[in-house]
């Protein structure tokens, strides 16, 4: 609320607009008569009928309703001054833009079209977006209407009557082309695929392989049995394990690219990385922290070359207890590319590699059984949430949808790696080091609030402190029910999202006291400051002086890679719902059995057996007057008393599929079968007589 205060004769028509400002509830005066309004920044959220809401993430649940006529020129995502008002009567605060303070988009990816009068537009893909005039009556040779397009936005006219302009920077193809839908999205994230010219020097310049001079000082592993795990597809194997019996235990070792060794601090590599800050997976392509010749190259560890590494041993006793920890640079040599469907195979005795293989893999299974035993007892959250995979033709094109399942394989590398990840934090806080901590706060008391409505609809419990020891109970209550996804969704949206940041609070997810990442430096630019940061230690470098600059800096790198890992995860996350789309495109009509996972007061979202979701609108429920009852989660129909609820299994149609909106829509199949002719339309008449 900001007070407003002038010395200054005011003319009479000022008052009669003060006045009218009043009578609105656009200004307000306090006890000592002072003038005050109330204005909020945040992101604003634009409807396709022309309304928006701004959303501020420090006032969660007071977003501000803004009228079509108060728009400006603002448009989806922009970040906005919002002038508030509040109204006795209506439901929350309205609010009128007075400014945009940030634009969201820069650049626009849509349909190239030539319009009548002349001149040419950029046609969006995503509705919330403006169309943008492009130009000329004589365009470039290539342009046709129908191209898909990506135009640079240079002039946003705060009258929303006038014309966004701008011009055509790339052409991407026609819509239909493989590979045209992921370059359009992205354009939308700002995903760089290509590298500055000065990156590439850099990486040109690394060498192919380890040479005799960059040997001293390291531990010569090059003997020991080391294998990498990792998925068919992958190239950038930046992780190894090696396990051992000793007395009273076990001794792994965890073995890691070191990465710091080739990408000095502040070369171009470096600061590349660091605004980059995580390589992104889309549906058909990698989009790398680090040039390939570095991910995929020298710093790859390839089975059967020498490649430096960081080395953590940690010891365990019997029971899987970390007993001693001893973080070494090393050079390895992997003996052999392992993947997670091999490996799988050798644990389930359908294959055998190599006898010394096999019984180190059996070793690991021993080993992993212990340490995930520990973090169950200690009350770790696992949640169990199956993934979709997109499995595509040779054009990008999508041909099935699958659950991607995980193995002991896939669990012994997860072991290992939050093994290594605790006791590498345990020796960043033993030495007082600046290191870069994996931070998952306790989730906030008005949304557990929420979870627990959820669940009591559904019949259970939370006690009233919540620990993650209560919630992995409950997540075993539900094991194998039909609300199990449902609840396990839930409660990951309830959680508060971990973060990086210099000062270690622990990860309550994981119920650990000390967490990092340290096995990843290849796509992570936190593991890349924690390999350097240990590797100046050991060698000595960490001085007061370094310390206090490293100190200094940690906070905006941990800012900047937790940004940068939620922009990452949205296009991820984007890519695989076109492409989900896109394949149920090619379904419209089909039937398909779902279980209920949302409701909300427009309809019931709906997932099917491959994981794709989608929504059933409110208006293509069965004939009734549908209320929400948020208390319980569920619509229920006044007039006949039936109700959807989350977890209730039903028969859906596909209605339609939006590639550009990543959006699906489904309608209930019908208890008996269609009417037709006149009978159905007479039938419509008075359905909606009575509606």
């Amino acid at each position: 609320m900001a007070r407003l205060a002038g010395e200054h004769k005011a003319s009479k028509a000022f008052y009669r607009a003060f006045a009218d400002l009043r009578r609105e509830g656009w200004v307000l005066r306090d006890f000592k008569g002072d003038v005050q309004i109330e204005t909020r920044t945040g992101i604003l959220r634009v409807n396709p009928r022309g309304f928006g809401f701004v959303v501020d993430p420090d006032h969660p649940g007071d977003d501000i309703y803004v009228p079509a006529r108060y728009m400006l020129s603002a448009t989806q995502d922009d970040t906005v001054m919002v002038w508030v008002r509040r109204l006795t009567g209506k439901p929350g605060p309205e609010g009128r833009i007075m400014g945009i303070a940030a634009r969201a988009h820069t650049h626009i990816v849509g349909r190239l079209e030539h319009v009548r009068s002349g001149g040419w537009h950029v046609v969006p893909r995503d509705p919330h977006q403006p169309i943008v005039y492009v130009g000329t009556r004589h365009p470039h040779e290539r342009w046709q209407s129908g191209l898909m397009v990506s135009c640079r936005i240079i002039e946003w006219p705060l009258d929303p009557r006038r014309k966004v302009r701008g011009e055509v920077e790339e052409v991407l193809g026609h819509a239909d082309e493989a590979g045209v839908d992921v370059r359009a999205l992205m354009i939308e994230h700002h995903l760089r695929a290509n590298f500055p010219p000065d990156v590439m020097a850099q990486a040109k310049a690394l060498p192919d392989e380890v040479g005799q001079e960059d040997l001293p000082g390291r531990e010569d592993l090059r003997q020991m049995l080391i294998v990498t795990i990792d998925g068919s597809d992958a190239k950038d194997l930046d992780d190894a394990i090696s396990v051992e019996r000793i007395s009273g235990g076990y001794r792994v070792g965890v073995h890691i690219a070191d990465v710091s060794f080739y990408v000095p601090e502040g070369s171009a590599l470096d600061l590349e990385a660091r605004r980059r800050g995580t390589s992104v997976y889309l549906v058909d392509r990698v989009i790398p922290m680090l040039p390939e010749r570095l991910s995929n190259g020298i710093a790859s560890l390839n089975p059967g070359v020498a490649r430096l590494t960081m080395t953590a041993w940690i010891e365990l006793n019997d029971d899987g207890r970390r007993t001693a920890v001893r973080i070494v640079p090393s050079v390895i040599m992997s003996r052999f590319r392992l993947t997670y469907d091999a490996v799988n195979q050798v644990l389930q005795g359908k294959i055998s590699i190599d006898p010394a293989l096999d019984e180190l893999l059996h070793l690991a299974e021993e080993v992993r059984n212990r340490l995930y035993a520990r973090r169950v007892q200690r009350g770790a959250v696992d949640f169990d949430l199956p993934e979709a995979k997109v499995i595509l033709d040779d054009t990008g094109r999508p041909v099935d949808i699958v659950e991607r399942r995980r193995g002991p394989a896939e669990s012994i590398i997860e072991e290992f790696m939050l093994l290594a990840n605790e006791a590498v934090a345990g020796e960043l806080i033993r030495h007082r080091l600046p290191g870069l901590f994996r931070v998952h706060d306790e989730p906030g008391s008005e949304k557990m609030e929420q979870f627990r409505e959820l669940i009591g609809a559904l019949g259970y419990r939370l006690p009233k402190t919540v620990t993650p020891k209560s919630l992995q109970k409950l997540l075993a209550q539900v094991k194998d029910k039909p609300e199990e996804r449902v609840i396990n969704s839930a409660l990951l949206r309830s959680m508060k999202q971990a973060h990086y940041g210099p000062t270690n609070t622990g990860h309550f997810g994981l119920a650990s006291k000390e967490y990092t990442h340290f096995t990843s430096p290849i796509r992570r630019y936190p593991d890349l400051w924690v390999h350097r940061v240990l590797a100046r230690h050991l060698s000595g470098q960490v001085w007061d002086v370094e310390r206090s600059r490293l100190d200094a800096l940690v906070q905006e790198v941990g800012e900047i890679s937790s940004l940068r890992e939620r922009e990452a995860m949205e296009a991820e996350r984007d890519s695989v719902q076109m492409k989900e789309a896109e394949y149920m495109r090619d379904r419209i009509g089909e039937e398909y059995r779902a279980v209920v996972s949302g409701v909300a007061n427009f309809g019931i979202f709906v997932e099917l057996p491959n994981l794709i979701e989608g929504l059933v609108r409110v208006e293509d429920l069965p004939r009734d007057y549908w209320v929400f009852d948020a208390v319980h989660y569920r619509l229920r129909g006044e007039r006949t008393g039936r109700v959807f609820q989350l977890g209730q299994e039903v028969e859906v149609i596909v209605a339609n599929a939006d590639v550009a909106l990543r959006r699906i829509d489904f309608y209930l199949k019908p208890a008996s079968p269609p009417l037709r002719g006149a009978t159905r339309a007479k039938k419509a008449r008075k359905s909606r007589t009575h509606r």
